[in-house]
Parts: structure tokens; C-alpha cells; sequence
């Protein structure tokens, strides 16, 4: 179970579920589905999508495997699921993704129209542009048949510069962040990688770690000349030298010639010799790389992949002349590398989630099984060699398709293996594979290389040890052959795909001791597969992990054994939490109490295994010593594998009783003193006393009494009803419930949802023989002093739910009300009325203030007509968003038009409905109308004094 984090590549990620994961969560775990891995512990159904953002890692779900796992005999309890880095939705190994099917050819374009151009559709692809940082330069190109994640890079590797490297990486709420390193990584290092020597100074961490440096110049390249677009005499070739000129010499004393070819069929004329330029830049001196391993940190928080670190190892020649930095009060020439691949496991203290496509999430953190091994592996420098090609196209004449098949790589043995101990406290195995990249089988390099295929199983041709103890717990006729009693389960082959820039690949979860067959083949980009390896068996590392140190026993000494009882816990402190691959226990005794255990000290060995510790039942065993003399006891626990503790601590018998395996008989008539400890008491009842306070149990319940002899409960053993008189409290503080907490509103409930002094209340009070119930909030201040309170009040002829004061129980806002014969909603405050909404059988009302016969503004609605109350408004007083009003004027004598304004302008047009008072009748036309007024033109002209009435409409 772990992360393996590459920059601008897949990468992988795989965790173990443990067994007995409910059914729904496996079923939710669907493929294509997210899995976010998040340092402490977090609610994801809370946090949501912001889990993507806090993230140490979001993979994508792309493998899930339930097998079965030998050691226990419970089906399908081997669950992983895994798959890779966010990387893939750009375009996986194989560059399926948002392939281009139509070509997208910037021209002259910036940084960021190119990366925006080259980013998949609106609603075409899952990674959409996050922060796109300005590149210095423009950009000339054709993508066409390829994924982003191929484009992105070749535009990025086309565009950076010795000084400003270019890069990009896709974070884990799906959006991309491309542009100089400076604005994606940490190029200042903070931290420096030293063989020896570690700790803080005020700017700068040392790391302390096993190291391997690798250093070579099997790919030093002094002149590039890259085949750029065209066929046959017509390639475009660009070319770029070394600057200054090496000073390397050949035999002869000549300047070192190692001129390279590479050809790259899609790229234009342009672009040549940047990109040959580029390609030369990766060869130009050693191949560094340093691999560091460490178990006593974890990297997080210190540097991430990309970032830059100083790397300082003078033995191994990684030293900087032209870099000085001071570091603890020591000048040093460091080198500074970038962190290209991070290794690091899930260990318990990390959230777990898992976000589905329609964006619910799923908690796995209670399901997964933690690694408990920390070790982290850190790459800084370069990637495997394979990376560094900057061409995947055969040099000479470009066939049109790809007929070279990879050959079979070659394992390197042996391999590096370990035990650890699960989650569940079980031993299991962990290998690393590792192996040399082939070349093509018709000799020629792999320059197409796309990942690798594993697939490992249990070799089932092994003859595994059995002795004759675990041969009886068989029946003759189950075992297999007399020379192997017991066959390795034969199950089918496991599969993981490596990408083509590694060269390793662990394996985890095996079990240990066992033997597994193991191949690979690899896989160029084409899809041209090649052979399987031939198989290569390893045994899985054994368990050698003894169980912790237990806890001395409790011992209880006669004159004729001793009783020992063990609750399975570790020195260390706690109960039942020794390793679950526990078999049993030694008991030893000896007149010493430091003495060492031996064979003449063991007395005895007593089961204890998982089965116990998950059920928590201790072991108790009785040696037959008799006891006329201190003795001590240790105990030794022994796992499956036959490993065992060191001794506990030694505990002497307690006291000189004769334990009841002893005893065939007792009879007791009197107990005066002490304590009875038993499962076997039978009686007719037990009581504390006979009057006055007591407590009573017998054949009819459970009862109390009071000290004047009143029962104040009651258990009734055979209708299982309870009766209690007094306060029923579900605790003294934090959130709680209170029945009848007091004699002012009974009955009544309370609800404490937390730890402070407010409580939510239910109580019933009578009205002559009705009964009546209020469900009411905690009083609150709503800004004003005067503190109100929600309440919903339910009595036989009308119900409410209204803010009420909690002084004078006033209403105070908006209310609903509910007879038998209205239904009334509106705003009142200390007795004001405001907006209403009522209903009988006869109509319905809405409008403002029905209680006010002067000024209130309401609708009626009856079944043959609508009646309103009140005023319309005047055109003087209107307001911009006025859908209504009506005014009227009276213009000049004589005048055969008039223009009216309404004042403001209004949001849009309105329309007038006009009418003319004059003692002669008129034609009238309005003849303008807009958003500010409008006017009417009248023939023949107005007589005596005239006017105007009019409605207007806003549309």
C-alpha cells in the first residue's frame, strides 16, 4: 500500500482494504472515481470538495482486486484498489484521453492561448485551466492524433530555457497549472540532502537518509541533429553544439565528437532547432541521481515533486564550486537537483475518502488497512534513463505505423524483500522487482517504450514445510501427496502496470514464507506487446517478527496450582492489543522473581490467538504447584511462526485460596463480609433493606423506595412498562434531555443540544378539558434588546407558529395561524399589523394592514369578482419600478395637446390609457409615448378649462 508520485508522469497509488468491508462501500468504489488521501483526520461529508485542494494526493480509480487471503479462512478478504495520478485525465500510458482528432495549430500564440488551445473542450475533458503563468516567447505549431498530455509537454519543453525551465502539473480538483518552475515549484531550496549529518538551521532542514548516487556520461552528447517535418530530401533539420566546447579528448588528444540523432516527424520547421537545442541540453554533462530512503521522517511538508534541494555528498562528487551556502555555521558547495519521484506510504493519521462521479463522498479511512513501515523513497535528479529520449520515432525513413515490438526485459536478482506487521496486526511479506529495459527484439533501442506489465502468483510447485502438529488438524483423506501434505492455493495471476520510465515495482501484502512465480513483458505506445519473461520464482521474507512483550499475569496461588489469567496485553500498556498472528503463551514458574525462562521453568502452554484478542476474552490457566512458598510467573507469547517475546515481568500469587476446580460442593449460610463474585446466584429477591430508602429486585421487577416508602420506580419485569415519579435526566451537563425538570410548565420536555445553559422545550397545558401543546425554541435577541422566541402552540380550536416576546409572549414578526374556520399569515409586532395572507370559505385576502380602514391596501377575491381596497398611486409620487399608476392634470385653456412627465424615468415603456373632460366632445390620439411621459393631441381644440385623466402600465 503506497504513493509513488512522478513529475509530469502517471505515477500509481494502492491501498489495501481490510476484510469484512461493508458491501455498499465496495459497490460505491467504482471505476474512473477519485480517491483523496488527506494528512489528519477530516469529515468527508463535511469538507467536500475541498478535500480535493487540502489534498496530499488525489488518484484516479482504475484497478480493484478481491481475492482471498490464505491466512484465514474467510472468503474474498483480499481487497485492494488502486490505479494513477491525476496526470492520466490529460492522457494515460497508452495516450487515450481527449485525443485531438481535428488539429489545433496555434500560430504566434502566447504561452497561454497555446496551453488554453491545447486543454480539452468545455465539457469534453476532466482537467479544465487552473493558473496559467506568462512564458517569454510565442508559439508555432500542429497538434493533430495525440493527447494534451503529449502536446502540453512538447510545448513546454519547446518553450523553457536554460534559465527559465518550463513544466507543468495537474492538481487534484482536475484544473491545470503550466509556466515557469519558479511559479509552480520551490527553485530557492529550503532543504539539503547530506550523507552525513542532519537537523534544523534558521533557513535551511537536513535531511538524514541512506543514499545511492549514480553518476555517468553514457548519454554525453556534444552536438544534436534533430529530423524535423518532411519525407526523404525534403527534412527539416535543426542542430545545436555544446557551447563552450568540452574538454573531454579522445584517444588521440582530439575534442570529444558524440553527435546524436533524434528525429521528430511533427515538429515544424520553426521550432527545429529549439527543439534540437532542448534535446542537447539533456546531455550536456553527467547523469545525475541520487535515490534516498528514510523511515525516520516523512517528507511532507519539507519538499514535494518538482521542488529544488541541495544535494552535498564530496565522496560521491556532487559538489558545486560556483554555489556556496552556509548551512549550521559549515560552508558548503552543494549541487542543487530537482525532486522528480517520491515513494511514500499510507500510514495511519491520514484521511482516506472517496469521491464518486456525481461528487458524493465516501469515508474509507475506518476500512483501510495502514501500513505501519514508513520507510519513504525520494529520486532527485534525473528520471530513469529511459526518460531523457526526447524522441519516439526510429531515426532514418518514418514508416507510417510502428512495427517494432519491445524484447524481454531481464529481472535482477535477487530481489529486496521485507516483513511488517499490518494494520490488523498480521505479518506480511513486501519485495521490490527490479529489472534492466530491453532493447527492440530486432536489436535496436526502445525509443517508444509506453510501461510494463507484471503479473505474479503463488507458485504452486513448491513443496512448503509441514509438521505433524499442523498435519492433525486435517483428516487423512484432505491432505495432498505423502511428500506435500499441503499444495500452495492456486490462484490466478495478479496484474500491475509499471511505466516505462521506472525499472522497479513493489509488491505488497504477500504472504510471508511463501513462494510466487513473477513475469514481465513490455509495452511500446503503439501497442505492440512483447513476450513474457520466463518465470522467475522468489520465497516472500519470512516472519521474522517476534510479538511485543506481554504484560505480567494476574496470579492466584492455593496450596495446590496456581491461577494465571493474561488479558493479552503488551508491557507497553493497554489489553487484548498483542499481535493478531499470536498462537499462544509460555508459562513459566521459579522461586525467583528476576529468574530467566528455561525448559525446566515451563509449566505449561496455553492457546491465545486473534480470535480472543478481537473478543476480548482473557486466558486463564491452572498449573498444579502447590504453593507452600512464594512463587513467581512470566509468560512468553509465541506467534504462528514459532517466534517468540522476550519475558514479561514476574507476578507472585496474591493470596492462599483453593480455587473452585477444587471444590465439588458448598454451602453457605451466612455471609458476613467480602465480596461474592458469580454468575450462579439464584433467589427469590435481593433487596438493601426492608424499609425506609431501598432498592429491591425479584421475580416482579425492579423497584426504589424512598425514605418515606413511596416506590418512585418501577421495572415491571413481565410487561417491561417502567413508571418514575420525579425528574428523568439523560445526564448533569453537555447535550441532554430533561423530563419534568420542574413543577412550572408540566408536563414538560427539555433539549440541551449542547453544553451551554439555552434549551428547546415541549409542554402541555390545559384550557378547561382541552389539551394543549407548545413546541418552543431558546429565547435569542434579534438585534433590538427585546428577546423573542420561536413557537408552535397546537390547542383544540386554533394553531400558531409566530415569534412571540418571551417578556409578554406578544407576537414580534411574522406568524401563521389556523382556525377551524381561517387561515391567516402576516407580520405583526406589539400589536401593528403589516403584510397578510388570509383564507376562508367565503374568500381570499393579500395586501397590508386589513385592520386599518383609512389606509389599508388589500385584494379580495370572491367567487364573481375581485374587489381592491384602497389607493392606486399617483403619477407625482412614482417610482422608477412602478408597474401601475394613475394621475390626472388640467392643462391650458385652449390647447390642442398636452405632454405629460412622469418624473423619473421609469425601468421600461409605459402604456397610458387616457380620457379628456371638456363640455364639447373631442377626437384624442396619444401621439408619443416613452419611458419619461407621453402626449395626447385632442381636435378640434380644448373649449373652457379641460383635463387630463389617465392609467399608465409599465411592460
Amino acid at each position: 500500500m503506497a504513493v509513488q508520485e512522478v513529475l509530469k508522469a502517471l505515477g500509481s497509488w494502492q491501498i489495501k482494504l481490510k476484510s469484512g468491508t461493508p458491501r455498499d462501500v465496495l459497490d460505491a468504489l467504482d471505476y474512473f472515481g477519485h480517491v483523496a488521501i488527506i494528512p489528519g483526520r477530516l469529515d468527508p461529508l463535511q469538507y467536500g470538495d475541498n478535500l480535493l485542494t487540502t489534498a496530499r494526493y488525489v488518484g484516479v480509480v482504475r484497478t480493484k482486486t478481491i481475492g482471498d487471503d490464505g491466512r484465514t479462512n474467510a472468503p474474498m478478504d483480499d481487497l485492494t484498489v488502486g490505479g494513477v495520478g491525476m496526470a492520466m485525465w490529460l492522457g494515460d500510458e497508452d495516450n487515450k484521453g481527449s485525443v485531438y482528432e481535428n488539429a489545433v495549430e496555434p500560430a504566434s500564440a502566447t504561452f497561454a492561448d497555446t496551453i488554453n488551445m491545447l486543454l480539452p473542450a468545455s465539457g469534453a475533458g476532466a482537467v479544465t485551466a487552473g493558473t496559467i503563468y506568462p512564458v517569454a516567447g510565442l508559439y508555432t505549431g500542429r497538434h493533430q492524433y495525440e493527447s494534451p498530455r503529449t502536446a502540453i509537454t512538447y510545448v513546454c519543453d519547446t518553450m523553457s530555457t536554460d534559465s527559465v525551465p518550463v513544466s507543468w502539473r495537474v492538481n487534484g480538483d482536475g484544473t491545470l497549472d503550466a509556466g515557469p518552475d519558479e511559479d509552480l515549484f520551490v527553485t530557492e531550496p529550503t532543504c539539503v540532502l547530506m550523507a552525513v549529518g542532519s537537523g534544523e538551521d534558521m533557513t535551511m532542514r537536513a535531511l538524514p537518509s541512506s543514499m545511492d548516487v549514480t553518476r555517468d556520461v553514457e548519454d554525453y552528447t556534444t552536438r544534436v541533429v534533430l529530423l524535423a517535418e518532411g519525407e526523404g530530401t525534403t527534412i527539416a533539420t535543426g542542430s545545436a553544439d555544446i557551447t563552450p566546447a568540452t574538454g573531454y579528448k579522445d584517444i588521440h588528444g582530439n575534442p570529444l565528437n558524440m553527435t546524436r540523432l533524434v528525429s521528430e516527424s511533427g515538429t515544424e520547421t520553426a521550432n527545429a532547432t529549439t527543439r534540437a537545442q532542448l534535446a542537447l541540453n539533456q546531455y550536456t554533462s553527467t547523469r545525475n541521481a541520487l535515490t534516498l530512503s528514510t523511515a525516520d521522517y516523512d517528507v511532507h511538508g519539507t519538499f514535494q515533486v518538482g521542488d529544488r534541494v541541495w544535494v552535498y555528498d564530496p565522496d560521491a562528487g556532487l559538489i558545486d564550486t560556483s554555489t556556496e551556502i552556509t548551512f549550521r555555521g559549515q560552508r558548503i558547495n552543494p549541487l542543487k537537483l530537482q525532486v522528480t519521484e517520491a515513494n511514500w506510504a499510507v500510514t495511519a493519521g491520514y484521511t482516506v475518502a472517496y469521491r464518486a462521479g456525481d461528487g458524493t463522498w465516501t469515508d474509507l479511512t475506518q476500512y483501510i488497512e495502514f501500513e505501519t513501515d514508513t520507510t519513504s523513497t525520494v529520486t532527485v535528479g534525473d528520471f530513469s534513463r529511459q526518460l531523457t529520449n526526447s524522441s519516439t520515432e526510429p531515426i532514418g525513413s518514418r514508416p507510417n505505423s510502428d512495427t517494432s515490438v519491445p524484447g524481454v526485459p531481464t529481472f535482477v536478482e535477487p530481489f529486496l524483500g521485507a516483513a511488517y506487521l499490518d494494520d490488523r496486526g498480521f505479518t506480511r511479506a513486501r519485495v521490490i522487482l527490479s529489472w534492466n529495459a530491453p532493447n527492440n527484439v530486432d536489436g535496436s533501442t526502445v525509443l517508444d517504450g509506453d510501461h510494463y506489465d507484471i503479473r505474479y502468483a503463488i507458485d504452486t510447485d513448491m513443496i512448503y514445510p509441514a509438521t505433524w502438529a499442523a498435519c492433525s488438524q486435517i483428516r487423512w483423506e484432505d491432505m495432498q501427496i505423502w511428500a506435500q501434505p499441503f499444495a500452495a492455493p492456486d490462484n490466478q495471476w495478479q496484474y500491475m502496470t509499471v511505466a516505462w520510465d521506472h525499472t522497479t515495482a513493489e509488491l505488497l501484502d504477500l504472504s510471508p514464507g511463501i513462494g510466487y512465480d513473477v513475469q514481465i513483458r513490455g509495452v511500446d505506445t503503439t501497442g505492440n506487446t512483447g513476450a513474457w519473461s520466463a518465470t522467475t520464482t522468489f520465497v516472500a521474507t519470512s516472519d521474522n517478527i517476534p510479538p511485543s512483550t506481554p504484560a505480567p499475569p494476574s496470579v492466584a496461588g492455593s496450596r495446590i496450582a496456581l491461577q494465571i489469567t493474561h488479558e493479552l496485553g503488551k508491557s507497553s500498556g493497554g489489553t487484548f492489543n498483542l499481535e493478531s498472528d499470536l498462537d499462544h503463551l509460555e508459562v513459566h514458574v521459579d522461586y525467583e522473581p528476576t529468574f530467566t525462562p528455561s525448559d525446566s521453568t515451563l509449566k505449561g502452554k496455553v492457546p491465545a490467538n486473534a480470535g480472543m484478542i478481537q473478543a476480548q476474552i482473557p486466558v486463564v490457566y491452572t498449573v498444579q504447584v502447590e504453593e507452600t512458598s512464594a512463587r513467581y510467573v512470566r509468560v512468553i507469547a509465541v506467534d504462528k511462526a514459532g517466534n517468540k517475546s522476550g519475558p514479561s515481568d514476574s507476578a507472585s500469587a496474591t493470596a492462599l485460596l483453593i480455587d473452585d476446580a477444587h471444590i465439588s460442593d458448598l454451602t453457605v449460610s451466612k455471609v458476613t463480609a467480602g465480596t461474592i463474585t458469580a454468575s450462579w446466584v439464584m433467589a427469590g429477591e435481593i433487596k438493601t433493606a426492608d424499609t425506609g430508602a431501598r432498592a429491591r429486585i425479584s421475580a416482579d421487577g425492579y423497584e426504589l423506595y424512598n425514605s418515606a416508602g413511596t416506590r418512585t420506580l418501577f421495572a415491571d419485569a413481565d410487561t417491561g412498562d417502567v413508571s418514575i415519579i420525579g425528574q428523568l435526566v439523560s445526564g448533569t451537563s453537555g447535550k441532554r434531555m430533561e423530563i419534568n425538570p420542574t413543577a412550572t410548565f408540566l408536563p414538560e420536555i427539555r433539549f440541551y443540544p449542547d453544553s451551554g445553559s439555552n434549551f428547546a422545550y415541549i409542554n402541555a397545558v390545559s384550557s378547561g378539558s382541552d389539551s394543549n401543546i407548545g413546541v418552543n425554541g431558546s429565547a435569542y435577541d434579534p438585534g433590538d434588546g427585546i428577546d423573542v422566541f420561536a413557537r408552535c402552540f397546537l390547542t383544540s380550536g386554533t394553531s400558531e407558529l409566530a415569534l412571540v416576546r418571551e417578556d409578554t409572549q406578544a407576537r414580534r414578526g411574522p406568524y401563521v395561524r389556523l382556525t377551524s374556520s381561517v387561515f391567516f399569515a402576516g407580520w405583526n409586532s406589539n400589536g401593528s399589523d403589516g403584510g397578510f395572507y388570509s383564507a376562508d370559505s367565503n374568500k381570499g385576502r393579500v395586501g397590508w394592514n386589513p385592520n386599518d380602514t383609512t389606509h389599508g391596501q388589500y385584494f379580495d377575491f370572491v367567487s364573481d369578482r375581485t374587489r381592491h381596497v384602497g389607493r392606486w398611486a399617483d403619477f407625482i409620487a412614482a417610482d422608477t419600478n412602478d408597474g401601475l399608476f394613475t394621475g390626472s392634470v388640467s392643462p391650458t385653456s385652449g390647447a390642442s395637446s398636452y405632454s405629460a412627465s412622469f418624473g423619473p424615468t421609469m425601468l421600461t415603456q409605459m402604456l397610458p390609457l387616457v380620457s379628456v373632460r371638456d363640455d364639447i366632445v373631442h377626437q384624442q390620439a396619444i401621439t408619443a409615448s416613452d419611458d419619461t411621459g407621453f402626449t395626447i393631441t385632442i381636435s378640434p381644440a380644448a373649449h373652457t378649462d379641460w383635463a387630463v385623466y389617465f392609467w399608465c402600465f409599465r411592460i
